[in-house]
């Protein structure tokens, strides 16, 4: 690492808050930490070059992020709830489409699943484990599926005691956006074969897919896979047939992530508008408001109102 990031990692530590590249030297200086050669009067636009190459050249893998446009922090502190929420909130820039699937999609035997998973009902978690040992599976392009593949779909939602964040969604992903403006709780994903880690060996990556399904959507910042998983816990809860219709023949696991105290979505992120947390004790009332996965997930938690729906 150069001589300009060691100096800003320093600081920044001992700082424990966001600063500019110009305040990171001020502060190198009173300390009298900054060697010779960084003293001048645009050493300060050097320092931002270096973090802002650092940033887009090494993305997650960085040690700095920024808070907003010309601010710098450590990537450390992004789960340290000592530190005040509004210095742990990565600026990231506002995308106009949802990045396509790439790699051999995981695809369930029809004919086994249907078996285990009758039409308008829900299976347990343990399908998936169930799914893993039978050996009923493997990757396909989603475009190539045969009469017997069913591609899994990994959902998921974000939820804290007693709530479930919802959100109204903008044109912002690829085509699978058939449902813009509707209300939503869900983000979803396939689930690439690459998502099959030696961390899950059961799930086949499908929590792990999810989570990350509502991490990119929602810009939560992730700087691993591993803390994570520690970080934000989530479990597959159940599965269902996906809503649309026989002919498409798609599996939905739902996974539940519960958010830890410090996170709260805000309003600027992506396209996703009108975020507030959902109050779980008691059904929804605009019921057709919802998105089709949605109300399939809903209908898990408020099966009358589902039916009366």
């Amino acid at each position: 690492m150069s001589s300009y990031l060691q100096i800003a990692e320093e600081v920044l530590r001992l700082a424990r808050r966001p600063l500019s590249a110009r305040a990171i030297l001020k502060q190198a200086y009173s300390l009298e930490i900054a060697p010779y050669h960084l003293y001048g009067k645009t050493q300060h636009k050097t320092l931002q070059a270096r973090l802002s190459e650092d940033i887009l050249q090494r993305r997650e893998h960085s040690l700095f992020f920024r808070t907003k446009p010309g601010q710098f922090f450590l990537r450390e502190f992004l789960t340290d709830t000592s530190i005040p929420a509004e210095y742990r909130q990565p600026i990231v820039a506002r995308r106009r489409t949802r990045d396509l699937f790439l790699g051999p999609a995981l695809s369930v035997s029809y004919r086994y699943a249907a078996r285990l998973l009758e039409s308008g009902q829900f299976a347990e978690a343990d399908l998936m484990e169930k799914i893993a040992n039978s050996g009923c599976y493997r990757y396909i392009d989603p475009k190539n599926k045969d009469d017997d593949d069913v591609l899994l779909w990994a959902v998921s939602a974000l939820t804290r005691p007693g709530k479930m964040l919802s959100y109204r969604a903008g044109r912002y992903r690829d085509d699978r956006d058939h449902f813009a403006h509707k209300r939503s709780i869900a983000f979803s994903t396939l689930v690439s074969e690459t998502n099959h880690t030696l961390f899950d060996t059961q799930g086949l990556g499908v929590p792990d897919s999810a989570l990350f399904a509502a991490a990119v959507d929602l810009d939560i910042p992730l700087p691993e896979a591993f803390s994570a998983r520690a970080t934000f816990e989530h479990f597959i809860r159940f599965f269902a047939w996906q809503p649309e219709a026989e002919a498409t023949k798609s599996l939905l696991a739902f996974v539940e992530v519960r958010a830890p105290d410090w996170f709260e979505p805000t309003a600027s992120r992506l396209s996703l508008n009108d975020l507030c947390w959902l109050d779980m004790s008691a059904p929804p009332n605009n019921w057709d408001d919802f998105d089709p996965p949605s109300q399939t997930i809903l209908s898990y938690y408020f099966p009358r109102a589902a039916t009366h729906g």
